[in-house]
């Protein structure tokens, strides 16, 4: 652990590629689709304008999990796709990837939801499309809300900040050890007196975002896939029974971005499970796989138990739930499935950037649709089926068309 500590955050050598990691993509979209399940089955009129759906699919809203998720997979996809030694020339090719991943995508989900919003302060707009939005107002006065119908674009600000913060680690290849000091002494910001809570936010992701670029130039990869199963099971579990959330409030500590998604200390829980499902589904580190095996069943359980006598577990039916869910995940535990039932989601995870972005305010939109029909789980099924069909067709024309589209159009520009 103190050799791992003091190894040093930078591109191994010598620079390797690949083809996409099919698997990995398949994943990616499962983590979109989740948060837009998440949205459109919360127990609320948030869908249907005459009809809210059963409590039970809120058991399973797993929006925000997916949210860090993506954190995890965004340093380590920055990692694989970044292995040569840091140079101006390399830096300015980064930087220019990484705005055309961002903006035209942005750009449309900014727009769209501007269209389906009126009126809305021009203000926000522009700092929507510079990726100033934030729930919080910053340090110097400035706040950017973020589009009202369009949520989910909150974490794009942390994303284009953690882009910009890679070129200097990039360029400096700290140390593991230090990097994940400053990030946890920022974290604990929010507990000092003044509101520092947006920083702590920052650095809190920042943890999620390190741990995957850490897992791509330091972890060995050993080509056997492991049980993502059971780190899934782990995942479900974990989040509504909250052990480290539970720990904190019972030692008076308050959750200081609740109800806010911004990442927060009291679900800082997260991280191990997440770890443990990106090393299995890629198949590295074998042996920290098995004790995260271990460690995040474990929590899992801890915090299941605790939910039972605590008193303020979810209710009853759904912890008999996870407490199934639980047992099997306990049970499967030596078993490595191989990963092909993943990578046949890859085209979903192809377009999740685009349905991570548009499908807010594409449900917005279905929502205030009266004109659909509207007060049963039947007219609920046919506005599902339409936020599903409608976001998806707009996140495949701006992933597979538009963006193809200019990249080609900017690599045949005279340099």
């Amino acid at each position: 652990m103190k050799a791992w500590f003091a190894r040093t955050l930078s591109p191994p050598a010598p620079p390797q590629t690949g083809s996409r990691d099919q698997a990995l993509e398949g994943l990616r979209g499962i983590c979109a689709f989740l948060v837009l399940y998440a949205h459109a089955t919360m127990p609320f009129l948030r869908l249907d304008p005459a009809y809210a759906p059963s409590r039970v699919f809120w058991w399973f809203n797993l929006g925000s999990v997916a949210v860090l998720f993506f954190f995890v997979l965004s340093g380590y996809v920055i990692g694989l796709t970044t292995r040569a030694p840091f140079s101006g020339t390399e830096a300015r090719a980064y930087v220019g990837r990484r705005l055309l991943r961002l903006l035209p995508v942005n750009t449309a989900a900014v727009l769209l939801s501007w269209a389906l919003l009126s009126p809305v302060a021009g203000a926000t707009v522009l700092g929507n499309l510079g990726f100033l939005q934030n729930f919080k107002a910053y340090p110097f006065g400035l706040s950017v809300e973020v589009m009202p119908d369009n949520l989910n674009l909150w974490s794009l600000n942390f994303e284009a900040l953690y882009y910009a913060a890679f070129i200097g680690v990039w360029w400096l290849a700290p140390r593991v050890g230090w990097v994940l000091g400053l990030a946890a002494l920022l974290s604990a910001t929010a507990a000092l007196p003044g509101g520092h809570v947006l920083l702590s936010s920052y650095a809190l992701g920042a943890l999620y975002w390190i741990a995957g670029l850490s897992t791509a130039w330091l972890a060995p990869s050993e080509g056997r896939t492991g049980n993502w199963p059971s780190a899934m099971l782990a995942i479900v579990v974990t989040w509504p029974v909250a052990p480290l959330q539970s720990l904190l409030l019972s030692l008076h500590v308050p959750d200081a971005v609740a109800p806010l998604p911004l990442p927060s200390l009291h679900r800082l829980d997260m991280l191990p499970a997440l770890v443990w499902l990106l090393l299995a589904v890629t198949g590295r580190a074998a042996a920290w796989q098995k004790r995260l095996t271990v460690f995040c069943l474990t929590l899992a359980s801890a915090g299941f138990v605790r939910g039972l006598y605590g008193g303020d577990a979810p209710e009853p039916a759904a912890m008999t739930c996870y407490g199934l869910l639980l047992g099997f995940a306990w049970s499967i535990g030596r078993w490595e499935p191989g990963v092909s039932a993943l990578a046949r989601l890859a085209p979903l995870g192809a377009i999740s950037y685009g349905v991570y972005a548009v499908g807010f305010p594409i449900q917005w939109g279905v929502y205030h649709s009266r004109w659909l029909p509207m007060g049963d789980a039947a007219t609920y099924a046919v506005r599902a089926a339409l936020l599903v069909g409608t976001t998806l067709g707009v996140a495949w024309v701006l992933e597979r068309k538009v963006q193809p589209a200019l990249r080609r159009a900017l690599s045949r520009r005279p340099r």
